[in-house]
């Protein structure tokens, strides 16, 4: 019975035992022989009774029980979390507190340990803002812990609020796609250092080691020819050679769909698969099922109830294949100097742009080169306009005034400003 019904059911029955108690009446032994003795002066032993009254401990007592069953399911559940362990760092025993009103699971699994502890090349799919990133960001710091992991990120959306995510990485290469769908000499240049990063990282010494690429299904849309006539091939030398070399790569996209990621069949059956949805996100689980035969969806609708994140998110791990409730992942706050980047390779042109109009705009930057001197009143102006949700375009044309032939000179002040105002909040 769903606890609503029972503390209905509860209250029901109070008020039908008050009434009882307090309406039933008083029942008397006389019978009319006695009562006409009664009339003539003789004396008669009178005995009363109100038999309904035990009908009405009964419902209140029925209304008490049911009340504190309400009451016991209100309570924190407390249950067990299940994180991989290793032999260099078993961790810790951990608990969490179930949903009320849900029943509790077996037990939960930290995914974000699995992910760490399995260390091999794995697709992350799940719709936009539904976990992905944090899920990552602490299997980074699982990775940290119990292996000296390098770990390093490919993020073609790296937003400032999302920075406090990758701290732990050695090296990222970090940008705003967006900012290189209208210049092919720039996209170009882009894909380039893209090329000479993912080299770097097959070079490097150090093992274990991890390379993380954002945004896949996002990248292939964008550049095309560049991911069939890269980004697939250096993949398949992941899949052939880099467990034996200690290396692992994972890829994070929105898509479910396996052939988006331009993989064949083969290549993807070698890849671990972690899915992240939530009840919102039917479409998406829809096409994953189809999309990699296997996979089913998941049988009892608990699950999401008993899901501890803010969307309501469960995952799927084909090491485990059964669907299973996410846990609440805590989020990070960053703990360096908005100006201390380490180790970083931010080659966005919104950051280029800030360092405009000189040969060495060209070349990778940290946020420490970044220096420029902007007008006062067209910073506010900005900053007001990104608070109310203004579009960049309409921002540079009414707030800066640049339109026609000049925009693209506004939105180069434009990008200053931005990157400024992201700097010092």
């Amino acid at each position: 019975m769903k606890p609503l019904y029972r503390l209905l059911l509860s209250g029901g029955l109070g008020i039908l035992a008050f009434v009882i108690a307090l309406a039933s009446p008083t029942l008397s032994n006389l019978s009319l022989r006695e009562m006409e003795a009664f009339a003539n002066g003789e004396a008669v032993v009178v005995r009363t009774s109100r038999p309904y009254n035990l009908l009405a401990v009964v419902l209140g007592i029925g209304s008490l029980s049911l009340l504190g069953w309400w009451f016991v399911d209100q309570q924190p559940q407390t249950i067990a979390v299940m994180t991989p362990q290793t032999e260099a760092e078993p961790s810790q025993p951990q608990t969490v507190q179930v949903p009320p009103d849900v029943p509790a699971p077996d037990k939960y699994i930290d995914v974000a340990g699995i992910l760490a502890n399995r260390l091999r090349p794995t697709l992350i799919t799940g719709n936009p803002r539904i976990g992905k990133g944090i899920v990552v960001a602490h299997a980074i710091r699982h990775l940290k812990q119990v292996r000296d992991t390098a770990v390093w990120l490919i993020q073609p959306k790296y937003h400032r609020r999302e920075h406090a995510y990758w701290e732990p990485c050695d090296r990222i290469f970090g940008f705003m796609l967006e900012d290189y769908l209208d210049d092919q000499d720039d996209t170009d240049e882009l894909t380039r250092r893209i090329n000479d990063f993912i080299r770097d990282w097959r070079k490097e010494t150090t093992r274990p080691i991890l390379l993380i690429f954002d945004e896949l299904s996002m990248v292939k849309k964008v550049l095309p020819k560049w991911y069939r006539d890269y980004v697939i091939p250096q993949i398949s030398v992941e899949m052939s050679s880099g467990e034996t070399d200690s290396r692992a790569f994972w890829g994070v996209t929105q898509s479910a769909l396996a052939e988006d990621l331009g993989m064949s069949g083969g290549d993807r059956a070698t890849f671990d698969l972690l899915a992240i949805e939530n009840a919102e996100s039917a479409e998406h689980l829809e096409s994953l099922t189809r999309s990699y035969r296997g996979i089913e969806k998941p049988e009892d609708e608990l699950v999401y109830q008993q899901s501890l994140s803010p969307k309501k998110a469960i995952w799927y791990h084909s090491a485990l294949q059964e669907w299973q409730p996410m846990l609440g992942y805590a989020d990070f706050q960053s703990s360096n100097d908005s100006n201390d980047v380490r180790s970083t390779d931010i080659n966005s042109r919104t950051v280029e742009r800030v360092a405009s109009f000189t040969a060495a705009a060209s070349l990778p930057l940290d946020h420490r080169s970044v220096r420029s001197t902007l007008p006062i009143t067209d910073l506010l102006a900005v900053q007001r306009a990104l608070f109310a949700g203004m579009a960049e375009s309409e921002i540079i044309k009414n707030v800066l005034g640049y339109k026609a032939e000049k925009y693209s000179e506004g939105r180069i002040l434009f990008n200053q400003i931005k990157l400024f105002i992201e700097e010092h909040q």
